[in-house]
């Protein structure tokens, strides 16, 4: 703000001795007042905007070895204050781990650089060993995936026909065997059946005959001992079919498990298998990718053309675990905070003028973003403004990062148009414009004008002036025995203007 009221102030008093330079000086014994005057002239009219910032390069990465570029900084981030912010993107998981013995270091500081040009290489040995372990892993998993999808092979097909045709086997043993024990079983105990009745029969025998009574005691005898015969027969036969049909039942049992164990070979896998097996073939495969960009990132190079700002590492020593090198790249940048009374005439693409301190130089720019959230200044006035980024047009090679610099936007801007001062207009926008306009007389006349772009040192004129009038822009005073103007100028104070105002114009 001071710069502004300065500049409006050297304005001012240039525009007043250049008025003061074409009134016809009468100074001498008496007072009075004379009109200072100005010619309506053919150029330009312009509005601007200033605000001073700071000159930045437009991104900077930061180079680690076994990651990829970083973008440390850059200008199309740039925060509330007009400064840059940093990504600081962390290294991958897979080289953060890893020491990186520096091999070569083939440039410096303030070197510049094209794209792929190697800056520097490292001993890579260490990654390509987890890459290979990845690798194998990998195709573990590939191996797995395929099996599932395309089912067992030849060989574990034959084996499961071979499991099933054998306990298929089994279970028709088993059942033949217990149909030949039943069999065997059945003839042993009629056998012992028949012993019983022929005994009994011989007793009833003897007994009709009246044999003496020592052969009816034998026979009886003969009859008990057949009796307890046919319940021990019995005994077997009942626990001999019930072995014969537990073993059916086994092989039973083993043909069935061994039906299922078949169908479950041949089969092919479960949806859920092969979404888990490709869920492995994934992570395995993503743990390669790291590993390999690991592996290539042994060697740094460029990521695109740009001015080496930072080396941080030396041959033969392990490589830091921070930034090795940082590249600027891109066209440098202004960055600014424009006040908000500013901020609304400002626009994506409009034109700039950046006047660099340090390089004593004026660079031509394009206004390329505005950040839409204000920033406070501190103070008690808490000003806020909004950070500005200028794109610089080709700056020279003294231009460099963190220099100061004093942004100048222009915000409107008209041509070949008719312009006087804008202290010679008298009213306001709503009531409309005129001027004084000298006739050749001592007195001036008031003429109507229609006004465009009006700024704090000249207004365009669209109507009511031609080119060479005289317009009135202020008085002076003369007092008696004086050779000076000791009244003072007297600019005429405007209340508005018909088109874009603020700023500074020619």
């Amino acid at each position: 703000m001071k710069f502004r009221l300065m500049a409006i102030g050297l304005i001012l008093v240039g525009i007043g001795a250049v008025a003061l330079a074409v009134v016809q000086p009468t100074f001498g014994g008496s007072s009075g007042s004379r009109y200072i005057t100005s010619t309506v002239t053919t150029g330009t009219v312009s509005a601007q905007s200033v605000a001073n910032g700071t000159i930045a390069a437009s991104t900077v990465y930061g180079l680690k070895f076994g990651a990829m570029p970083d973008i440390v900084s850059s200008a199309s981030t740039t925060s509330g204050s007009g400064g840059t912010t940093s990504s600081n993107s962390s290294s991958s998981s897979s080289s953060g781990s890893l020491t990186w013995p520096v091999q070569t270091v083939a440039v410096t500081v303030g070197q510049k650089v094209t794209k792929g040009t190697t800056l520097a290489s490292a001993d890579a040995t260490a990654a390509q060993l987890q890459l290979a372990s990845a690798q194998a892993t990998l195709a573990s998993a590939q191996a797995k995936l395929a099996t599932d999808q395309g089912g067992p092979d030849s060989i574990s097909l034959a084996q499961a026909k071979n499991s099933l045709s054998q306990s298929s086997n089994s279970y028709s043993q088993a059942k033949a065997s217990r149909d030949n024990t039943n069999q065997q079983n059945a003839l042993t105990l009629s056998q012992a059946q028949a012993a019983v009745t022929t005994a009994q029969s011989q007793l009833a025998v003897d007994q009709t005959n009246g044999v003496p009574q020592p052969q009816i005691d034998k026979d009886n005898a003969a009859i008990t001992q057949a009796q307890q015969s046919l319940a021990a027969t019995r005994l077997k036969v009942d626990q001999s079919n019930q072995q014969a049909a537990q073993q059916v039942t086994n092989a039973s049992l083993s043909y069935q498990s061994a039906q299922l164990q078949y169908q479950a070979k041949v089969a092919p896998a479960a949806n859920a298998t092969i979404l888990a097996d490709q869920a492995q073939v994934a992570s395995a495969q993503t743990l390669v990718n790291s590993y390999q960009s690991a592996v290539t990132a042994a060697t740094l190079v460029a990521p695109a053309d740009g001015l080496i700002i930072a080396v941080n590492l030396l041959p033969g020593v392990n490589a830091p675990s921070g930034y090795a090198i940082q590249i600027s790249v891109g066209p440098m940048v202004a960055t600014a905070g424009f006040a908000e009374s500013d901020i609304s005439n400002l626009k994506i693409g409009q034109t700039a003028t950046v006047s660099v301190t340090g390089a004593k130089v004026s660079v031509p720019g394009t206004l390329t973003q505005i950040v839409p959230v204000a920033s406070s200044s501190g103070g008690a006035s808490s000003v806020a403004t909004y950070a500005v980024t200028v794109t610089l047009t080709s700056p020279p090679e003294n231009v460099l990062a963190g220099m100061s610099a004093n942004v100048t936007v222009t915000t409107a801007s008209v041509d070949n148009v008719l312009r006087v001062p804008a202290a010679a207009l008298q009213g306001s926008t709503t009531a409309g414009y005129s001027v004084q306009v000298m006739n050749g007389g001592s007195n001036p006349t008031s003429v109507d004008v229609q006004v465009g772009l009006v700024t704090t040192s000249m207004a365009q004129i669209a109507k009511g002036l031609s080119v060479g009038d005289t317009v009135v822009t202020g008085t002076t005073s003369t007092r008696s025995g004086t050779t000076t103007a000791g009244g003072g100028v007297n600019i005429n104070s405007l209340t508005g203007g018909g088109g874009p105002g603020g700023g500074f114009g020619r």
